[in-house]
């Protein structure tokens, strides 16, 4: 039984409820909006069953700011979904040692638009990954375009000018997006790059703080069109989002299924390049082979010092292993992500084994 439930019952029954336990701690966390969603749920339900004793303050400020607060110590963890690169890593070493990598979930990226005009049965429109590049590359200006009209058959689609909405903040959700771009847009890997702040072309649409700076714009704009994350898009169903073709040449609209899709078709080994290859848990999922998979696949990760002194070291390894648990893993599955596969998950939890409490 959970704790509010008890203790209606007890007052019902005319009984004092237990006497307080001890002091509350409050675990302080930063980073990600792409999990934003998913630790505000865990928060609350893991406030509930250590009997309100342990809190989790998570803010959502883009992966950059998480890794910054972290690495300083201005946060117990932080959450990215961008591994640190090799500069990153040692700067944290000179500043508290060694940082781990703890996978949490594993989430989507969806386009979203803003097209007026259309009815509200519409079917959602159709992209591959090379129409989103020439988007963000300014290749493509005006949504009635040919290429656009010929992946949305029977779709009227208005003489609007395209507004690209991109992140202004270090952002590991642009990282994602940019990384899944530059496999299918030389133009992406060339002038773009990959990286959680990539440079999108000057003079072609505009940046917006936080995922809800993009989604805000986005919903007041005709005629932009913004990435963001598919627990929020899914739970602010007022701006629409679109399906994207994957490698196997199948328009897939993004749901918890296709995610854990793409997330299973790709090899379960550390890629070569960084930073993935920089860490041992952490994987590319962009652009899965599999013919249900979703392709703008990412994974979020709790980045914590090895070392941990002071007294929020168990409780931050406690509330990150609850998380991996079962209640925490099905909870993500209810939230529009896909849990980790169960070996990924196994090396998560033996990564929180490693952490070393400091007296």
């Amino acid at each position: 039984m959970r704790p509010a439930a008890l203790l209606c019952l007890l007052l019902a029954a005319g009984c004092r409820p237990a006497s307080p336990g001890p002091p509350m701690v409050t675990v302080q966390g930063a980073g990600s909006t792409f999990v934003e969603p998913i630790l505000r749920v865990w928060s609350a339900y893991y406030a509930e069953e250590t009997g309100e004793r342990v809190a989790v303050n998570y803010r959502g400020k883009g992966s950059g700011a998480g890794i910054g607060e972290m690495t300083r110590r201005l946060a117990d963890f932080g959450c990215t979904d961008h591994p640190l690169n090799a500069r990153q890593v040692a700067e944290a070493a000179d500043l508290g040692g060694e940082v781990l990598h703890v996978p949490l979930v594993i989430g989507g990226i969806v386009p979203i638009y803003n097209l007026p005009g259309l009815p509200a049965d519409a079917p959602p429109i159709d992209f591959t990954g090379e129409v989103l590049a020439d988007l963000y590359l300014g290749r493509i200006a005006n949504w009635s375009d040919p290429r656009l009209q010929a992946l949305n058959p029977g779709v009227a689609l208005p003489d609007l000018a395209v507004q690209p909405v991109t992140r202004a903040d270090p952002s590991g959700t642009s990282f994602v997006f940019a990384e899944y771009l530059a496999k299918v847009s030389p133009g992406v890997a060339g002038v773009v790059g990959v990286s959680n702040l990539p440079n999108w072309p000057q003079g072609v649409g505009v940046a917006q703080s936080r995922t809800d700076g993009v989604a805000g714009y986005v919903g007041r704009t005709p005629g932009a069109i913004g990435y963001v994350e598919l627990s929020y898009a899914a739970e602010n169903p007022e701006v629409p989002f679109g399906r994207v073709r994957n490698r196997a040449g199948h328009p897939v609209l993004a749901s918890s299924a296709a995610i854990a899709a793409a997330a299973a078709s790709q090899p379960d080994t550390r890629p070569a390049d960084g930073p993935y290859s920089l860490h041992p848990l952490t994987r590319d999922l962009t652009d899965a082979p599999g013919a249900a998979a979703y392709p703008i696949v990412g994974m979020s990760y709790a980045v914590l010092y090895r070392s941990q002194p002071g007294p929020n070291g168990p409780p931050t390894r406690d509330f990150l292993r609850w998380a991996l648990g079962p209640t925490g893993q099905t909870l993500a599955g209810k939230r529009h992500y896909a849990p980790l596969p169960e070996p990924l998950r196994l090396a998560a939890l033996a990564q929180l084994d490693r952490i070393e409490m400091a007296p």
